[in-house]
């Protein structure tokens, strides 16, 4: 049981050690600049007071002694005294090769210059200034050491958490599971259901409950239509193969299924009512509702939000398996007449509008009304024509229509079925 984001803990230690030790060294050379000023101030001073009676007329044997004294400090690298003619008079220093800075003053007697003194004080490098604070610096390299070792001990989940989060994932893998067995298994029903009507090509919800497309265009009645479509930014599915992107689009067509069914059930809505105008493909899907029954656009909303449910749960399991997968977004509409838009078109125009698990409607008064009470609506920003005018951002539920969202979308990834 490691403890969370291990590495990125690390990295920040490592920063943090490096700007310490960079910030000692900076501080370090700042003090010593402050002091070598001040040291070379004081000395050129004293030198001058010592060295002027020797200076005119020049002593040379007095001014090296004198120099000399001068440069057993070890932060001296070399003296210069010269007379008023810039001649030296004396040199003296251990290190007269190294580089420094240089401190300068001039010897006046009478207010008249009789010579200058030269100081040269050593300027430390960077490895000096290492080797004087490599104490401080190793303390910091223990402190955060410490530092690691304990974020080790203190962020480790409990065993409690721990076996928590090995259920959440245990759970989440039976869920897929169980899933993609339903796939095979409405893949093998619907194989039959075909062979026994035989009717190629046509789209059916189940043998019991479907209504025909065909059927549903006679009827000629008002519809809404939820349109589901796939928010890929990157092209994603461009760059897979056609297996792959087949399996994703029969899984989510089982999603939306059992979302029908359960939703159906739960409004009391014969599913007679509502058809599949397109399956999941890589524009994604359509379904119709008529609008004769009371609560059919409330019904209509309640798929759309578990489907998102159950879309989310899919998302979140094959990215931890780094496995291919799209996140959706939903439109509901009915038609639009000012731009001659049937249900399905205007739906499909709705969903281009929004980014991932969010939803718009675009409904009659009536409707809107009747669904306002369940959900919180927001206006479409930045409208451009009818239909974005009209339309409304889902931004939220109240608790009754989100326990109920919720306790369906778990029967479906229990597997429960529905009964007709």
């Amino acid at each position: 049981m490691n403890a969370p984001r291990q590495g990125l803990f690390a990295s920040l230690l490592i920063i943090s050690f490096a700007l310490q030790a960079f910030l000692l060294v900076l501080a370090t050379t700042y003090q010593l600049k402050e002091n070598r000023a001040n040291q070379g101030q004081l000395m050129t001073s004293q030198l001058v007071a010592d060295g002027l009676q020797e200076m005119s007329p020049p002593n040379t044997v007095s001014l090296a002694l004198i120099a000399n004294r001068y440069s057993s400090n070890p932060s001296v690298a070399s003296i210069r005294i010269l007379g008023m003619n810039n001649d030296v008079l004396a040199t003296s220093g251990l290190q007269q090769t190294r580089t420094g800075e240089v401190f300068s003053r001039d010897a006046l007697q009478n207010e008249k210059k009789v010579g200058r003194v030269e100081i040269t004080l050593v300027k430390p490098s960077i490895g000096e200034i290492l080797r004087t604070e490599w104490l401080a610096i190793v303390l910091s390299f223990f402190l955060h050491v410490i530092l690691w070792l304990a974020y080790r001990v203190i962020a480790r989940p409990s065993r409690t958490e721990y076996i928590q989060r090995i259920q959440h994932e245990m759970q989440l893998k039976n869920e897929i599971q169980s899933l993609t067995e339903a796939l095979e298994q409405e893949k093998q029903k619907n194989i039959e259901l075909v062979t026994q009507q035989d009717m190629p090509k046509s789209k059916v919800f189940n043998a019991e409950q479907v209504l025909d497309n065909t059927q549903a265009k006679d009827l000629n009645k008002s519809q809404i239509a939820l349109n589901i479509q796939f928010y890929d930014p990157k092209q994603l599915l461009n760059s897979v193969s056609q297996s792959v992107a087949t399996s994703h689009f029969n899984l989510c067509q089982i999603f939306l299924n059992k979302s029908i069914a359960l939703c159906a059930q739960h409004y009391q809505i014969p599913t007679s009512t509502i058809s599949i105008e397109e399956e999941f493909n890589a524009q994604g899907a359509t379904i119709c509702i008529t609008t004769d029954k009371p609560k059919a656009a409330t019904c209509l909303l309640m798929i759309s939000t578990v489907f998102q449910l159950l879309s989310e749960v899919l998302y979140k399991r094959y990215r931890e398996e780094k496995r291919f997968v799209l996140q959706t977004r939903c439109g509901i509409s009915n038609a639009v007449d000012e731009m001659q838009l049937e249900a399905p078109q205007a739906a499909s125009r709705l969903c281009q509008l929004l980014s991932a698990k969010e939803s718009a409607v675009h409904l009659d008064h009536a409707m809107l009304k009747s669904v306002n009470d369940c959900y919180q609506l927001v206006a479409l920003p930045s409208p451009t024509n009818v239909l974005t005018r009209h339309a409304f951002m889902i931004n939220g539920m109240n608790t009754p229509c989100a326990v109920i969202a919720q306790k369906l979308r778990t029967e479906i990834l229990k597997g429960k079925k529905t009964t007709t």
